[in-house]
C-alpha cells in the first residue's frame, strides 16, 4: 500500500512538468527581471520567458510558466501587421534597413516583405 501511495504521489508531482508548453532553454541568455535589452535566440513561437530562463509558447498569460517559477517577461503573440521580432522581444512593422535598430536588431523576420513591382 505504501508503494502504491508513493507511486501516485510521484506521478502527480511529475504530471504538471509533462504538460508544460516550454519550448527551449534560455539559460545561456539570462535576462534581467525587468525588460531585458536582448534575449539572444528567441524561439519563433515563444510568448514568455519564465523565471527559470526557459521559454513558454503558451497562448494565454494565465498559467504560462506555472511549473517554471512564473513569468519573468511576457512577450505575447505578434500584433497584426508586424514584420519582425526584435532581439529585445518587441515587434516591428518595419522592413528593410533600420528595422529594430533601437531594440538590439532583428531576432527573426515574421513575414517576407511584399516585393515591389
Amino acid at each position: 500500500m505504501k508503494r502504491l501511495t508513493l507511486a501516485i504521489v510521484l506521478a502527480l508531482a511529475v504530471l504538471p512538468l509533462a504538460s508544460t508548453s516550454v519550448v527551449s532553454s534560455a539559460s545561456e541568455h539570462p535576462a534581467s527581471s525587468s525588460a531585458p535589452s536582448s534575449f539572444g535566440d528567441i524561439p519563433r513561437d515563444a510568448t514568455a520567458l519564465c523565471v527559470d530562463n526557459t521559454w513558454s509558447s503558451s497562448k494565454k498569460r494565465s498559467g504560462a510558466c506555472s511549473s517554471h517559477g512564473g513569468i519573468k517577461t511576457w512577450l505575447g503573440k505578434p500584433p497584426k501587421g508586424t514584420m519582425a521580432r526584435c532581439k529585445d522581444g518587441t515587434y516591428s512593422k518595419s522592413t528593410g534597413q533600420g528595422t529594430c535598430s533601437s531594440h538590439g536588431g532583428v531576432a527573426y523576420p515574421l513575414k517576407e516583405p511584399k516585393s515591389q513591382g
